[in-house]
């Protein structure tokens, strides 16, 4: 069965929406309070940075499908394993984990007021079953981006640039933090923007190996 056109410029408008939602939810995410006076605003700003999170996340797991879809008859059957990759990782880093604080914060945040009670009070959230045994999943945020940047590649149906646009979360997932930048999530999500505005652009999207 041959989908339309039609179904790929609203799967890269569903793309395209959901990831703005989600990127700026990323850049508006705020920095740890250190006093109790920051409490008030922190828990102000975090809680509408989640919820475009929850709002975003769900919009682009959708959207991902047109990108996948669309790569059908280049993609290996290996490349499709990105889509769960991706999937479950997203879920669980920016949908499990924004809602985990939208609850949590105003009540571990309640009563402490100096720095380390503050760290230990946000840090405790992740700890706790189940969700302590689960954090590992968030590897997958990153894994399944990397992974699908390789099969893309091969598939050649989107630029090659796009490609290497998704494979470089990987060393800005090293090297941001190391220069006190950890809303860099964001990008993951500015690069799903593009995916979405050429999948909405064009109805060929294949283009030489060689651009």
């Amino acid at each position: 069965m041959r989908l339309s056109q039609n179904f790929f410029r609203f799967m890269g408008v569903f793309l395209i929406l959901g990831s703005l939602f989600a990127a700026i939810g990323h850049l508006l995410k705020p920095g740890e309070p250190t006093t109790k006076t920051e409490i008030e605003p922190f828990i102000s700003q975090a809680l509408l940075s989640d919820s475009l999170l929850v709002i975003g996340v769900p919009i682009v797991i959708l959207g991902l499908v047109g990108i996948f879809i669309r790569q059908n008859e280049g993609l290996r059957w290996w490349g499709w394993i990105g889509y769960p990759f991706i999937g479950i990782g997203l879920l669980y880093a920016d949908l499990i984990q924004p809602v985990i604080r939208l609850v949590a914060y105003p009540w571990v945040l309640a009563d402490v007021s100096t720095e380390e009670e503050i760290f230990q009070a946000i840090t405790t959230i992740y700890d706790q079953d189940p969700f302590g045994f689960f954090f590992p999943i968030i590897l997958l945020s990153l894994i399944g981006p990397v992974w699908s940047a390789f099969s893309f590649w091969k598939a050649k149906v989107f630029p090659t640039w796009l490609a290497i646009m998704l494979f470089l979360l990987l060393p800005l997932f090293i090297i941001s933090p190391m220069f006190g930048f950890y809303n860099f999530p964001a990008y993951l999500y500015i690069v799903f923007v593009l995916y979405g505005i050429k999948m909405m652009a064009n109805s060929k999207i294949i283009e030489n190996s060689s651009m």
